[in-house]
């Protein structure tokens, strides 16, 4: 009888316990999504669940894995009124994530569920000084629009190679343009970051004015303030050659061997790029590339080899780069249940066979354990980085990417990014068990043939990843010293939710 009474009192107690700790929670979103609502730069620009602006800016998100619902969102669309949020919310503890151009993948990476949402998307702006040859653009742009506001002017920047790409998340982490052997990084043609601190407070970080800011800001994600303008030189042209074309899959290990030949002689023809990629989708296996060129050169050398590959199809031609970029959002629907893995290795043509046989072996088990209804679609993509390229970050005044760690026998990698995606949420999990265990398959392979190379493109990474950390221990105690000294508080750290942190 005893025994029942106590059981009863305990079950009594946590009952009381998870009441209370409810109460708080409530409390606490209250305080904070109040505060926002009552501030005078604020007015109107907060959205509560169960109103048309909070469930419209939930279904925009690309991947719905990533669209977690907060307490509240708020919807600033000046720097001040960043200012004033970021304010508000380390005045009132408030946990908090962050949205600019919602195209983040995984759980966690761009929203918070107990806490705050600060959505950029309405923060979308493009201007251009021909004077300085500068694209500024805010954060919530996206890069097709930021492509079609400074075609006008003929000029590009370094962005995403499709148009649904976020500016904000894709530069911070790095970002591979079409540019990318010629220019470095998105991040790395940056002169100026414009960002939110901690407290509040708006600096410019760039080579004169906070540099140590400016360099670690450049592969660092969100850890350091809130960018709310990226300042980026312009490329004097915005055409390219390009676009996807398919081959047989009896053709795959041509297309393997032409790529392993593009990567071994890339610095030779900065202009070119080439990405290939096999791919699972409806029910079917197919091989495709990604072949172009920014200086619209139809028959550049550097394509050689797949040119006397046969071809099903080829979307291949002169055109602008915002044309391209709207081609490749095409096969990209929204509201999917999508997530990213990466990984690095020395080019070589055994790993990419190996990765295309583990690829078929995976299919056929998640097929035989998923929804018939999931609508299972994979990518296996490869793509070089090249020496070129990591030369060009240096240039342009670094970064804290230890690119050097990358081409370490001065010649291309490759970046392998694995992609799965379905329509199920209930096949999420398995569809994720099966990938990571992939990608250990594939750096476990890589590892015996002392290829591999223990380095994470942040842009691709899944949340367990820790691509920060894969840096190196002198690039994490560079971002540790910039926090330190522009987010004292911590509040990068401690109250902002979504995204990569700085390893411990």
């Amino acid at each position: 009888m005893k025994h029942h009474f106590g059981c009863l009192l305990a079950a009594i107690a946590a009952q009381a316990a998870g009441a209370a700790g409810a109460v708080l929670v409530q409390r606490q979103s209250d305080t904070c999504c109040n505060a926002l609502s009552k501030h005078p730069n604020l007015t109107r620009k907060v959205a509560y669940p169960d109103t048309t602006l909070y469930g419209n800016r939930l279904d925009s998100y690309w991947s719905s894995s990533a669209a977690l619902a907060p307490w509240c969102m708020v919807l600033p669309t000046a720097t001040e009124e960043v200012s004033a949020v970021i304010s508000v919310l380390n005045q009132n503890k408030c946990p908090f994530g962050i949205r600019s151009g919602g195209h983040s993948q995984f759980a966690g990476a761009s929203s918070v569920k107990d806490g705050v949402t600060i959505d950029l998307g309405f923060f979308n702006g493009t201007t251009y000084d021909a004077d300085r040859k500068i694209a500024s653009i805010h954060p919530g742009a996206n890069w097709q629009s930021a492509y079609d506001t400074l075609a006008p002017f003929g000029v590009s920047v370094p962005g995403g190679r499709a148009g649904i790409v976020g500016v904000a998340g894709f530069t911070l982490g790095g970002g591979y343009s079409y540019y990318f052997n010629s220019r470095g990084f998105a991040a790395d043609n940056v002169v100026n970051f414009e960002v939110v601190l901690g407290d509040g407070r708006v600096v410019n970080a760039n080579a004169g004015e906070n540099a140590d800011l400016w360099h670690a800001l450049k592969g660092s994600s969100g850890n350091l303030g809130l960018v709310t303008r990226f300042d980026i030189r312009t490329i004097d042209s915005t055409m390219v050659w390009g676009g996807l074309t398919a081959y047989e899959l009896s053709s795959a290990d041509a297309v393997w061997e032409a790529f392993a030949d593009f990567a071994d002689n890339v610095d030779l023809e900065p202009a070119s790029q080439s990405i290939v990629y096999t791919m699972y989708v409806n029910g079917q296996f197919l091989v495709q590339s990604l072949l172009t060129n920014h200086l619209a050169l139809d028959a550049a050398p550097a394509f050689s080899k797949f040119f006397t590959i046969p071809t099903l199809t080829s979307t291949a031609k002169i055109r602008t780069i915002s044309d391209l970029a709207r081609e490749l959002s095409g096969g990209q629907p929204i509201g999917i249940h999508a997530n990213w893995f990466v990984t690095q290795f020395k080019t070589d043509i055994n790993i990419m066979k190996f990765i295309v046989d583990q690829h078929a072996l995976m299919i056929a088990e998640l097929n035989a354990l998923i929804s018939p209804k999931s609508q299972l679609q994979t990518l296996c993509q490869f793509q070089p980085v090249s020496p070129s390229a990591v030369g060009h970050a240096e240039a342009q005044g670094g970064n804290v990417m230890n690119l050097e760690s990358v081409v370490p026998d001065g010649v291309a990698t490759t970046m392998f990014l694995f992609t799965a995606q379905v329509a199920t949420p209930q096949d999420e999990a398995v569809v994720i068990a099966h990938a990571t265990e992939f990608i250990a398959k594939i750096e476990a392979f890589a590892k015996e043939a002392d290829k591999y190379l223990d380095w994470k493109f942040l842009n691709y990474a899944y949340k367990t990843q820790d691509p920060i950390a894969s840096y190196g221990a002198g690039a994490v105690r560079d971002i540790k010293a910039a926090a330190a000294k522009y987010d004292p508080q911590g509040v990068f750290q401690k109250l902002r939710m979504s995204g990569f942190k700085i390893p411990a």
